[in-house]
């Protein structure tokens, strides 16, 4: 496991934090949870993280905040914001700070898996060339 990409995931709701972390643990990933956007960032800073899920309303610091923070620090983790709201404007807002995608809540769980695979399989063929 310990060979296993790091998935981040960082949402203030037990209960769609276990669903995300669930399926990837089942995956074969090996997952670290925050509550909150200081405390992901303090992973993002500790560990080396493949990927990441991150909650859009969090506090004190929410899924934005964590997106600037990373600017701030120099990390260029793929991310996907995790959120209720169903906003064009928000899936703009999120793709120009860095993020790959939206994930709409509730959240499939093989979507999960699969958006992670994909990314990763991409990212390790970018590095190959």
């Amino acid at each position: 496991m310990e060979d296993q990409p790091v998935i981040l995931v960082a949402d203030d709701n037990d209960e769609d934090r276990k669903i995300i972390a669930d399926a990837l643990r089942e995956a074969g990933f090996s997952v670290m949870q925050a509550i909150d956007a200081g405390s992901a960032r303090k992973v993002a800073n500790e560990y080396e993280v493949s990927f990441a899920f991150i909650d859009h309303f969090m506090t004190p610091y929410d899924g934005v905040e964590f997106a600037r923070f990373m600017a701030m620090d120099g990390k260029d983790i793929p991310m996907y914001l995790v959120t209720h709201e169903d906003d064009s404007d928000l899936l703009t807002e999120c793709l120009r700070l860095g993020f790959l995608g939206l994930m709409k809540k509730p959240v499939d769980p093989q979507r999960v898996v699969s958006i992670v695979r994909h990314i990763l399989s991409r990212l390790s063929r970018n590095q190959a060339d």
